[in-house]
């Protein structure tokens, strides 16, 4: 009899696995499929770094402005926006007194501005009075003459006074 009842148990077991549902106790494989999770994460972006210049008055001239007058405005309006090359192409090559225009831009590291005011326009002549204000907060004070000819500072003779 005790035969008899593991005998049924033992069949029972089996025609009820075969149904697909588990017996209790035995391990039966699953497979599990579990939905696509999505996540969410909030990453820092660092900033992109900036170049920060401190604020510029205009380059300027006085009425009665020349071709020759707005060539040496042009040149330094390129300086104080930092865009060398124009001002290298403006005539900074001319008056560099060598070195190359990696010299010639290196030696602008020091200057945040300028401001630059015509006195006197004179044929091909423009006298100016230069204030370049300094990273460290000084101001260097030139004067002093630059030469335009076919629209490029063709020539200048600067004098520091302060």
């Amino acid at each position: 009899m005790k035969a008899a009842r593991i005998l049924v148990a033992a069949v029972f077991s089996v025609s009820v696995a075969a149904c697909g549902t588990p017996v209790v106790g035995v391990p039966v494989p699953v497979a599990v499929q579990s939905a696509p999770s999505t996540s969410t994460t909030v990453v820092a972006v660092p900033a992109a770094p900036q170049t920060v210049y401190v604020q510029q008055p205009p380059a300027y001239v006085a009425p009665g402005e020349t071709a020759e007058a707005r060539t040496v405005i042009a040149y330094y309006d390129a300086i104080n926006r930092r865009d060398f090359s124009t001002a290298w192409s403006l005539g900074g090559s001319r008056i560099a007194g060598g070195g190359g225009y990696a010299k010639y831009a290196d030696g602008f590291a020091t200057t945040s501005w300028a401001t630059v005011t015509v006195t006197d326009v004179r044929g091909n002549t423009v006298s100016v009075v230069l204030s370049a204000v300094q990273t460290d907060g000084s101001t260097r004070t030139f004067s002093g003459t630059y030469t335009v000819s076919g629209g490029v500072i063709a020539g200048s003779h600067m004098t520091r006074t302060k």
